[in-house]
């Protein structure tokens, strides 16, 4: 089983998370992480991928643009049986008036076949640019095991 770890981040934050994401997955199993941006073909980059999780900033109360166009762009069944995590980063306050990247990201994943193992999650930040919540990047640690454990993956004891 191979994981990959997208991301698309404006300010950083969102890079900070996906990072520690990436750090507990590789634990457990080889794992990519990759910046959309670097991305020249998604679809390539997915090729050999089992667990995808994916992650942006919340812009306009929804997925950024960088992350939403190449994903909405792939075939309807592209992401077929893989396992898939969304997350975002958002700025403090009730969803329905922040918005959430990782709600949208969830739509878009089981739109294309993905099983979702685990309900989109989110991590604050302060301001539109940041930083991130203090105890958010333990958040994401944690949240990565959960993401493992969900998608049947047992991680290796440290040693």
């Amino acid at each position: 089983m191979n994981a990959l770890v997208l991301y698309d981040s404006k300010f950083g934050n969102t890079e900070r998370v996906a990072e520690a994401v990436a750090l507990v997955l590789q634990e457990a199993l080889p794992t990519r992480l990759a910046s959309i941006a670097d991305v020249e073909d998604l679809g390539q980059e997915l090729f050999g991928t089992d667990l995808l999780v994916v992650g942006g900033p919340t812009q306009g109360h929804t997925i950024s643009l960088p992350l939403r166009e190449p994903l909405s762009e792939l075939e309807r069944s592209a992401l077929l049986g893989l396992r898939a995590a969304a997350f975002d980063t958002r700025v403090h306050g009730p969803r329905v008036f922040t918005g959430s990247g990782a709600a949208a990201l969830e739509r878009l994943l089981r739109h294309h076949g993905a099983w979702v193992v685990v309900p989109p999650e989110s991590f604050l930040v302060q301001g539109r640019e940041g930083p991130l919540d203090e105890g958010e990047l333990q958040h994401a640690r944690t949240w990565a095991h959960d993401v493992l454990h969900a998608a049947g993956v047992f991680e290796a004891v440290p040693g």
